[in-house]
């Protein structure tokens, strides 16, 4: 199988580590990390990800507006998941009508995490 590269848009170093140790028993991918939108855009349209995953809470462009722009702006299709703390019903159908593939929520569940990333991983 081909090395698939994951784009992980998060401000927080130590969410950052979290992902990596979630994602290190998938072998066939790789993290790649921005700290900020803007840098996630750039790194979106550089790396042609197969995957995004997408904090809402970032410290320039909120998250919906980093998936509007990667729809519109980029023209990317690849699937992009939320992954965020705000985890409220009304804010996961928020995300889903936003069009995030899925929306799931801090802290880290492993077995429900690394399901929808091979889901969207094919």
């Amino acid at each position: 199988m081909a090395l698939k590269t994951i784009l992980y848009i998060e401000d927080d170093p130590d969410s950052v580590v979290i992902m990596e140790g979630a994602l290190a028993s998938l072998p066939q991918v790789r993290l790649c990390a921005a700290t900020s939108g803007e840098e996630g855009l750039r790194m979106a349209a550089e790396l042609k990800p197969a995957l995004i995953i997408l904090d809402i809470n970032l410290p320039d462009l909120n998250g919906y507006e980093v998936l509007h722009t990667i729809r519109k702006g980029l023209s990317i299709r690849v699937p992009v998941i939320a992954y965020t703390a705000q985890a409220s019903i009304a804010e996961k159908q928020r995300g889903l009508a936003a069009g995030f593939s899925a929306y799931l929520t801090k802290p880290l569940n492993l077995q429900d995490f690394l399901s929808t990333v091979n889901g969207l991983l094919v």
